[in-house]
């Protein structure tokens, strides 16, 4: 894949996020559709810590990473939402603005070579292919976390 074009898909999906948290009211963004639920500040700043795994992986082009990855889905989830629960929710949406400005700026900065050649990127394995790690986190977390999105709007 062309860098351009991940580069867009990202844009399209986030255009999408974008749109979908600009739904909830402001007085819902912390709001939790049950207790042991997420707030729509829950996910944005889960959703923030996978793209600040994406800037590290693009500018070091290295696959050392967050000892979280290590954990099973439930516990790193738990980790993240532990990390960020307590943060205003105005620090939260600088926090996640701020890491998709300087995610994206680190995909521009790939080439197209970087996008298909494993063996441009550190410790990553031969038969992976990097632009589908790249892009996993952004757009599978843009497209997919809209859960409190329609809980805050019904």
């Amino acid at each position: 894949m062309r860098t351009s074009c991940l580069i867009e898909a990202i844009e399209a999906a986030r255009e999408n996020w974008n749109y979908s948290i600009g739904l909830v009211p402001e007085d819902k963004r912390e709001w939790k559709p049950a207790p042991d639920a997420w707030s729509l500040k829950d996910v944005i700043a889960h959703v923030a810590w996978h793209e600040l795994q994406m800037i590290e992986l693009a500018e070091t082009r290295d696959l050392v990473d967050s000892p979280w990855w290590d954990l099973s889905t439930d516990e790193r989830n738990q980790k993240i939402y532990e990390q960020y629960k307590d943060r205003q929710l105005d620090e939260v949406l600088a926090m996640a603005e701020d890491a998709y400005s300087r995610m994206m700026e680190a995909l521009e900065a790939l080439s197209d070579e970087d996008m298909g050649d494993p063996s441009r990127f550190t410790d990553m394995p031969p038969d992976w292919i990097p632009w589908r790690l790249l892009a996993s986190k952004p757009i599978h977390r843009h497209a997919t976390r809209l859960d409190p999105v329609a809980a805050a709007c019904e």
